[in-house]
């Protein structure tokens, strides 16, 4: 189950990135990049800036597994805590004054932000004039319950961003989606459909097809455009 959406997303967050590359994009900053590798296994620019952010413990262990390794474009590293406003902002303004179009990443990240942060990100995000676009993956389904076990296994890291209409929550900062790919959509072209796992495979299976799809499609990943100033509201506190 795990294995198959992660499939899923790194499928659809690779086109969604060669989308934002066509439109121009000079830099990419990939907040809570973890073990990521596109930088080495993607086709990309090679004047493309691509910039890691993660706990300095992970930069470090990235480091040093991927220190005989070649990435195909120009790539750095900083070690930092995304929850620590002052320097994200601060960060966020040095590398949107040295570039001119700029998209953000954020997969895996946002669920375990709470609303206020994730708030305050969007936020933070709109108000850097050289960010354009942001990839974020998405789960549309509300306050649905997680699966049997899973609150044990995300005891550590619980997730924390649940809201009523993902895009409309967005909207209000100022990021209005420009391409949504959905789970549904990317298994049906990879021709790669969800796992005949127990209980939820097996319950895909016995329901109706459009009922399926309907469930499948409350996720996927989204590239979100900057939109008017205007539109933006004061994060919640």
């Amino acid at each position: 189950m795990v294995e198959w959406g992660v499939n899923i997303r790194t499928s659809i967050i690779d086109r969604l990135i060669n989308e934002a590359l066509a439109s121009g994009v000079d830099t990419i900053l990939n907040l809570g990049a973890g073990l990521d590798t596109r930088p080495y296994r993607m086709k990309l620019p090679a004047t493309l800036r691509w910039v890691e952010l993660d706990f300095p413990h992970l930069i470090e262990l990235k480091n040093a597994r991927l220190a005989g390794q070649a990435p195909a474009c120009e790539l750095e590293r900083v070690g930092t805590d995304l929850l620590d406003r002052p320097k994200r902002k601060k960060l966020l303004a040095q590398w949107g004054a040295s570039s001119k179009n700029t998209l953000v990443i954020t997969e895996g990240v946002l669920a375990f932000f709470s609303v206020s942060d994730v708030a305050a990100l969007a936020s933070d995000l709109h108000a850097t004039a050289a960010l354009h676009f942001w990839i974020q993956d998405f789960d549309n389904a509300g306050q649905r319950r997680l699966p049997r076990g899973w609150a044990e296994k995300l005891k550590a890291a619980p997730i924390l961003f649940k809201v009523k209409d993902w895009f409309g929550f967005f909207e209000k900062y100022g990021w209005r989606s420009s391409q949504t790919i959905t789970s549904f959509e990317e298994s049906e072209r990879l021709q790669h459909p969800y796992p005949l796992d127990f209980p939820f495979g097996l319950m895909l299976r016995a329901l109706p097809a459009a009922m399926s799809r309907q469930i499948l499609s409350a996720s996927g990943a989204v590239l979100m455009q900057r939109s008017p100033v205007a539109q933006v509201l004061q994060p919640v506190t």
